[in-house]
């Protein structure tokens, strides 16, 4: 699915380039704001469709240090009356407007998750003081993102699972708040982008729901369904057991399980590369079919 050179004949709006390219807009990225830190009480994160996916990601993976609560709403979701000592971000602003990424957000090209998580945390560090002391820098995420992707090309990773999918419904799973911001991502894409009908789950919610539906039809779900499961460092060890325990449950009931490594182990890398590969994955699902993947029909319909 032009993997290796990110071009592809029916690929009018050079989606899979623009995906490809995420290191290269990380690099990009402007400077974390240098401001004085000031007294924060929480803050929020606003956004809406894939800005939303990647507030998400931002407070699951900056929850571990931030020093203060973390609340995500929706662009035009009333939160209550905010005192001074809220922050409120809109996701979508924490990017230089004329960076390269965002002109490949208009095109439809979402790296922004990968690259919008990158922001947000350097954002979110000078109100933190400095104290996310492991962060690393946009050039260290961005080089070892790149050898991740040059990686998972080189073993053609989203090729196999465009192909395992098939014409089946892929369901994709991931662990945490940052798993389940990764497999919403993910099903973002294969809709979007594929045009596939898809469903997403993540732990700990699907062990108290999900896992209970797989009880019988299992005839009929081996003939629909592709369990797709997100790996990375950002899972917890009780995440991490319960995707396990999952992955034997899901091998009886459908078609097939493919499990994604992000294969770098460390949470903010493993979130970018997963970001990118569940949009290659999407993409690919279009571009196999032999339709472009960038018109979005319905997004303009209302209920």
């Amino acid at each position: 699915m032009g993997e290796s050179e990110g071009t592809h004949p029916r690929d009018s709006a050079g989606l899979v380039g623009r995906s490809l390219a995420a290191p290269g807009d990380i690099r990009a990225l402007p400077a974390p704001d240098e401001r004085p830190v000031a007294e924060v009480g929480l803050v929020v994160l606003r956004g809406d469709g894939p800005a939303r996916l990647a507030a998400r990601a931002i407070a699951g993976l900056a929850g571990r240090w931030a020093p203060w609560p973390l609340l995500v709403a929706g662009e035009d979701e009333p939160v209550g009356r905010l005192p001074a000592s809220v922050v409120d971000l809109a996701v979508d602003g924490l990017i230089d407007p004329d960076a390269p990424v965002q002109m490949g957000a208009k095109v439809g090209a979402n790296v922004g998750l990968a690259t919008r998580v990158v922001a947000g945390l350097g954002r979110l560090n000078w109100l933190a003081g400095g104290t996310a002391v492991d962060q690393l820098s946009p050039a260290e995420v961005a080089d070892r993102l790149e050898a991740r992707l040059a990686h998972h090309g080189a073993e053609g990773t989203v090729a196999h699972v465009v192909r395992s999918i098939g014409r089946t419904l892929p369901i994709f799973h991931g662990g945490g708040p940052v798993g389940g911001a990764l497999a919403d991502q993910a099903r973002y894409q294969a809709n979007r982008h594929g045009k596939v009908v898809s469903w997403a789950a993540a732990t700990p919610d699907l062990r108290h729901g999900e896992v209970c539906s797989w009880g019988q039809h299992g005839d009929v779900t081996r003939q629909v369904f592709t369990a797709v499961f997100l790996r990375g460092g950002h899972e917890s060890a009780a995440d991490g057991e319960a995707l396990d325990r999952y992955v034997e449950l899901l091998d009886e009931f459908v078609a097939s399980v493919l499990v994604i490594e992000a294969g770098d182990g460390d949470p903010l890398v493993d979130t970018c590369v997963l970001a990118v590969l569940a949009e290659q994955i999407g993409l690919g699902l279009a571009l196999t079919e032999g339709y472009d993947p960038a018109p979005a029909p319905g997004l303009e319909w209302r209920v």
